[in-house]
């Protein structure tokens, strides 16, 4: 990534992170007693809470602080930091924004959510991509102050709105343009390198796989899914295999060793590095494929019953009869009850025959099941 690719443009999570936490620091800088104006959008709760205490020390400098999310309620939010709900259908309840303005200073944050993701992204939340440009440039921030003061309106409080319009009013002088573009030249350089580096890890949470079959389980992706919000569209797939429970009992832990592995093979194909594939239970599996079309939720689904359909030509040789089905959403937690009640639309097929029977060969005589 280039100096000028870092400022904007498609931007990740990541680049976006370190620009706001150097534009609120920004905020926090020793030496001015400036009035100084600070609009932010967070889009929901749980991100701000992440800086709960940044803002609470930038409310007690400001002359005004409004933080802007989505929510069903008044969010509890540090003293002097005036919140501003919005609705979950307007264009700035997809908006990461943060911008700060005094009569001699400006840097901002601009960027909107494109409902995308980086899909060689360890986590559902590093994934994200947006749209946007940040800088440290008095005019452009006086611009997003004056946007963002209009597109909030009457949700401002008056005392609120009238502060913003003293701030605004008091920035006469010329911006001093040639320490603007130096300063951002060197931050440019700086976030490049910061977003390039690459973050540590965390370790997988213990019992976070499924010994039998090496995929994820619910309790594994909870910190891959990360903050609960609904920012992030997912694909859903649900996979039960009917009477995969039998196959233990009838012909030993063996047989349904391998039948469960060849089911997690084939599971596991095709998935980008960012995609989770849980086993729920002992016959029932979900693929949770991060901002997937529903197009191609549908081709992915289809292929896999076709494939796991054609597995008793497969040692060990196992008839299997899966049946799937899809949602796109933005739920949390999962809706995996919703997920259940589909399936009962799907029609079964038994796999084994009753158990005081065989069933009749071509020539009218008995046969077992299975040898």
């Amino acid at each position: 990534m280039t100096d000028g690719e870092a400022r904007a443009g498609v931007l990740s999570k990541r680049a976006l992170v370190i620009a706001s936490h150097a534009v609120e620091r920004a905020a926090l800088a020793e030496g001015t007693d400036e009035d100084m104006v600070v609009l932010a959008l967070f889009q929901r709760l749980p991100y701000f809470e992440r800086e709960r205490e940044v803002y609470a020390r930038i409310a007690r400098r400001a002359a005004v602080t409004v933080v802007g999310m989505v929510d069903s309620g008044r969010p509890d939010l540090p003293h002097g930091v005036t919140p501003v709900l919005l609705r979950a259908d307007e264009s700035l309840a997809r908006e990461w924004s943060v911008a700060v303005l005094t009569p001699t200073f400006g840097g901002s944050v601009v960027a909107q959510d494109l409902d995308d993701v980086d899909p060689s992204a360890s986590t559902v939340e590093a994934a994200r991509r947006f749209q946007g440009r940040w800088g440290f440039r008095r005019d452009e921030a006086y611009a997003e102050v004056v946007r963002l003061r209009d597109a909030l309106g009457d949700r401002l409080p008056p005392t609120a709105r009238i502060k913003i319009d003293e701030v605004l009013n008091s920035v006469t002088t010329p911006a001093a343009t040639p320490v603007e573009n130096r300063a951002e030249a060197a931050l440019r350089h700086l976030a490049g390198r910061l977003e390039r580096r690459a973050p540590s890890k965390p370790e997988e949470p213990a019992l976070a796989i499924d010994p039998d079959t090496g995929l994820a389980t619910m309790a594994g992706i909870s910190g891959w899914l990360g903050a609960s919000t609904d920012t992030v569209p997912l694909g859903l797939i649900m996979i039960t295999v009917d009477d995969l429970a039998e196959v233990g009992r009838r012909h030993g832990d063996r047989v349904r060793m391998h039948t469960e592995q060849n089911i997690a093979d084939l599971i596991r194909e095709d998935l980008r590095p960012l995609d989770r594939a849980v086993r729920l239970g002992t016959d029932e599996f979900l693929l949770v494929q991060p901002a997937l079309d529903a197009a191609d939720l549908t081709e992915h689904s289809l292929r896999l019953e076709r494939r796991l359909g054609a597995l008793h030509a497969t040692y060990p040789f196992v008839d299997l009869h899966p049946r799937t089905t899809t949602m796109l959403t933005r739920k949390r937690p999962l809706p995996v009850h919703s997920l259940r009640g589909q399936l009962k639309q799907v029609r079964s097929t038994a796999l084994w025959p009753p158990s005081q029977g065989m069933l009749p060969t071509p020539n009218g005589t008995g046969s077992t099941w299975f040898h």
